[in-house]
């Protein structure tokens, strides 16, 4: 199945962006053909079988950062898409593109100084590290079934609180200009609020399952645990070290896997390996058997209530209402009889708002009371009568009494009411909720079979409440005036590369002022040492080169292991 863009909802719409090549600078280009080289001859042993094919399927080359157009062509083979957007968007955001089989690609790219590693998404780990395993055909159908699932979990008010500040820790990391003191104040802000959690939400405990599976997942392939995670495909410091015994490989279990925890500034101190990615999607499903949008009920108002943000819970009509759980009443059965929804509210059938309910007429708190099966059996004239007289009795023993207006023409066995005068009282006659205004609406149903995170008509309600999104035409740079000589260094050398010359003495005039102007800059001396070894492999420029890396090793513990990477592959 495709997911043509235009039928993407407007409300996704708006986190698409553009990507511009011309923003990737030279030495940008290089940590991405660094990572590719080194990935290949890694991966090519350690990860999942179809890593190398997964690269040429998706239209990722070694020696260029992909364009997502590229990919988007890729990908519609396979019945996905791909779209460019900026950097982190919000969890549930994200997970509504990949519901449409669409991946949302970020398109900065990390700093040289960050090559091994970043904790904000950039077109490495989305390229390199997520989009190679997605033709794998059973992959596939893990990131759908997720997506689907992830989209109905309750996201509470924490967790939204949580995502703000991984966001500004995030970026201010992967900006060029950002001074200690914003980093240390960024991380103090992220450390505060992530010790305030207790008792991890539907929407964390998923977050958890992808964590381990589709971001540093391993998975076992005749004995042998094999990298498939993309933080792990992304990230050439932690996924060389994964594999030694030091980090605990765990069979997965699905209560094991969504109750750890992580850190996304540390390397994992244990991995979870699954046996295939039908033992994932059968997991997935164990836990969705769990949330509140297959339970409902007493369950699911439980958990909203806890959320303290917009959810959408479903009548038995068809019927949804979407708002923010203040509170319910349960009967003597222990199912709901009433429930309150308050903040900025939304009535829909099939997934569609109601036109005739738009929330600015449902802005105070709203109270929905709920009947018994045989209550409603009663004809429509009855159920009227009830109501203009002494009241139409809820399951609670509550009263409701108002004006018939209107009903809402929803099918055979959804009824909406709209009422006018409406008031609502308890068995001694006193008022418990009143609503002079008209459309307030009666949902003649009877229990709640799911309960499930955001609204139920996503597009019309963020549209309608939302800030608009800032419209970035394109991703950044990683240019500044610091670097701007060492760019033109990097992009002679790459000329030079690119070019049919094969005489490598045009580049000593580059060698010469790599040493004086930049004397700890080891990725363009592997860029140089390649070139010089194919052209020259006997010659004094080899030599020099590979003991100024050499050098470096020893003075640089921190690019040590990379340098020695990249020499390995030369």
């Amino acid at each position: 199945m495709k997911a043509p863009l235009e039928h993407i909802p407007g409300h996704l719409q708006e986190y698409i962006t553009e990507q511009d090549p011309s923003l990737y600078t030279p030495i940008d280009q290089a940590v991405w053909r660094y990572v590719m080289r080194v990935s290949k001859h890694f991966f090519g042993k350690h990860g999942h079988p179809l890593y190398q094919q997964g690269l040429e399927t998706t239209g990722i080359s070694t020696d260029r950062i992909p364009l997502v157009t590229e990919m988007d062509t890729a990908l519609r083979k396979l019945g996905w898409r791909a779209v460019v957007i900026n950097g982190f968007i919000p969890p549930a955001i994200f997970l509504e593109f990949q519901s449409l089989r669409v991946l949302a690609i970020a398109c900065d790219i990390r700093k040289l100084e960050n090559l091994g590693y970043t904790p904000s998404p950039d077109i490495i780990h989305e390229a390199a590290g997520h989009v190679p395993i997605v033709a794998d055909p059973e992959y596939r159908a893990y990131l759908e079934d997720y997506g689907e699932v992830a989209r109905n979990a309750i996201i509470t008010k924490f967790d939204l609180e949580l995502y703000d500040a991984i966001f500004k820790l995030s970026e201010i990391k992967e900006n060029p200009q950002a001074k200690a003191e914003e980093i240390a104040r960024a991380q103090a802000e992220f450390e505060a609020v992530a010790k305030r959690e207790t008792l991890p939400s539907e929407a964390a405990l998923l977050t958890r399952m992808a964590w381990w599976t589709t971001e540093y997942g391993l998975l076992e392939v005749e004995g042998k645990p094999l990298i498939y995670g993309a933080g792990l495909l992304s990230s050439i410091q932690e996924s060389y070290h994964c594999l030694d015994a030091s980090v605990k490989k765990v069979p997965f279990q699905l209560d094991v896997a969504i109750h750890t925890s992580y850190d996304i500034t540390r390397p994992q101190p244990q991995l979870f390996v699954a046996k295939s990615f039908t033992e994932l999607r059968s997991a997935l499903d164990d836990f969705a058997d769990t949330m509140a949008y297959r339970r409902g009920g007493a369950y699911g108002l439980e958990i909203a209530r806890k959320a303290e943000n917009t959810v959408s819970v479903m009548l038995d009509n068809g019927v949804t209402l979407s708002g923010i759980v203040s509170g319910y009443l349960l009967g003597e059965d222990a199912q709901p009889c009433a429930f309150t929804l308050s903040g900025l509210k939304q009535v829909s059938f099939a997934e569609k708002e109601l036109d005739e309910l738009h929330t600015h007429s449902l802005s105070n708190e709203l109270f929905v009371p709920l009947f018994s099966e045989s209550a409603l059996k009663a004809s429509p004239e009855e159920l009227k009568r009830k109501l203009h007289g002494s009241g139409l009795t809820t399951r609670s023993g509550l009263r409701v009494q108002g004006r018939f207006k209107k009903e809402l023409a929803l099918g055979r066995s959804s009824r909406v009411w709209l009422l006018e005068g409406v008031k609502i009282v308890d068995s001694a006659g006193k008022t418990v909720f009143s609503e002079p205004r008209k459309h307030y609406p009666l949902l003649l149903a009877s229990s709640i079979p799911s309960v499930y995170g955001g609204a139920a008509d996503r597009n019309s309600f963020l549209l309608r409440h939302r800030k608009p999104v800032s419209k970035v035409k394109s991703h950044k740079t990683n240019l500044t005036p610091s670097n701007s000589g060492l760019c033109d260094l990097y992009a002679q050398v790459r000329r030079f590369r690119d070019s049919s010359r094969q005489d490598p003495r045009a580049l000593d005039p580059v060698v010469d002022t790599l040493r004086s102007e930049a004397p700890q800059d080891w990725l363009l001396r592997l860029e140089l040492l390649e070139i010089y070894y194919r052209l020259e492999p006997e010659g004094v420029a080899v030599a020099r080169l590979r003991n100024e890396l050499i050098e470096m090793k020893s003075r640089s513990p921190e690019t040590s292991e990379m340098i020695e990477r990249g020499i390995a592959c030369i």
